[in-house]
């Protein structure tokens, strides 16, 4: 499989994100990937797919948009969210997590588009101080990047998001790219890439 060599070459993690697949199938995936080192397990973005599929909460990553009321069902079963954008979430997962560990990447509206979810860019800074408080496992920063790109402006905002990573997180970690410019992120430098469709149609 193609995005495994490509990641390990660059020293990079792979999430499998198996939100359009139902809870067997993504059983048998698992099944049949889990075992590469590349892999850093499955991604999913409906808390009602976490519930249904039951996956060992080690190995799921929520990558969708957080609600306040479902968190409970988010730290029950997962272990790494990727959205986090919300100092209101942040406490709410602290004072959720008790003796559960989780780790949290804050979502980075990289693009700037106004439809799209994360903070800004030039918001972060703040951000992390305003979290600071809860004492929160930061893995790193994600994002998602326009709709519609051309190689060029998707070069862009990856090298602006390892930009801001070095200077308010350095040696932390990034997750972006998506099967339509996973091979972009790689060459970039992008610590993890989410792969869906891509994946499968291998």
């Amino acid at each position: 499989m193609g995005i495994f060599w490509k990641s390990k070459k660059s020293n990079a993690q792979v999430v499998v994100v198996t939100k359009y697949l139902d809870a067997e199938k993504t059983k048998e995936i698992w099944q049949e990937i889990g075992a590469h080192k590349e892999v850093w397990g499955l991604g999913e973005n409906r808390v009602d797919a976490l519930i249904q599929k039951n996956m060992p909460r080690e190995k799921v990553h929520f990558i969708g948009n957080i609600q306040s009321r479902k968190i409970p069902e988010i730290v029950r079963h997962s272990s790494v969210v990727h959205s986090l954008q919300k100092v209101e979430h942040a406490e709410k997962f602290a004072s959720t997590l008790h003796e559960l560990e989780m780790g949290f990447f804050i979502q980075i509206n990289i693009s700037r588009e106004p439809q799209k979810s994360g903070i800004l860019p030039e918001d972060l800074g703040n951000f992390l101080e305003k979290i600071k408080p809860f004492e929160l496992d930061i893995m790193g920063i994600s994002a998602m990047g326009a709709g519609e790109f051309d190689a060029d402006q998707k070069r862009r905002e990856f090298r602006e998001l390892v930009s801001l990573r070095d200077i308010y997180l350095p040696g932390k970690l990034i997750s972006a790219g998506t099967s339509r410019d996973y091979e972009i992120a790689l060459e970039e430098g992008i610590d993890v890439v989410r792969v869906g469709r891509g994946f499968f149609e291998e």
